[in-house]
């Protein structure tokens, strides 16, 4: 139970310090913004705004790059352990997972949310998308991935 509860607790810590990284390269993505113009409506008006594509390269860079070197210089061997664990443990192990996708996503829309607003669009919107929601998901889907290969061994 010990055991169990350690890779449980340096989960948690690898996966908070993601979500920490994946807000702060989401900040850095919108550094080099370019202003488009503005967008007015009947109830909201705000600014139209343009990703740098060297930046936002460079926040994804920082945020797949600091999840596979936390994963190979931090996580992979105190995970090992999940291979003699029981049933129970890889069950919980996906369900942390899954908290802190949901966390980054609240990370994510909060740090934009700090420098955007409520009413400032980022274009092309895809690439807010692949940020906002393809992040999390891969951080997911690495989860899940690290915990076969860690059960295994």
């Amino acid at each position: 139970m010990k055991d169990t509860l350690k890779i449980f607790s340096f989960e948690a810590l690898y996966l908070l310090a993601s979500v920490i990284v994946a807000g702060l390269a989401s900040l850095l993505q919108i550094a080099g913004r370019s202003y488009e113009g503005d967008n007015s409506s009947i109830i909201f008006s705000g600014s139209n705004y343009q990703y740098n594509v060297f930046f936002y390269l460079l926040g994804m860079a920082l945020f797949v790059g600091f999840m596979i070197a936390g994963y190979k210089f931090f996580l992979k061997e105190r995970i090992s352990g999940l291979g003699q664990a029981g049933v129970l443990p890889k069950i919980v192990f996906p369900v942390i997972a899954v908290f802190f996708s949901v966390l980054m996503i609240a990370a994510i829309v909060f740090c934009l949310f700090l420098i955007t607003g409520l009413t400032d669009n980022m274009r092309p919107e895809w690439m807010l998308n692949l940020t906002g929601f393809g992040w999390p998901i891969f951080c997911l889907v690495f989860m899940i991935v690290a915990e076969v290969l860690a059960a295994k061994k």
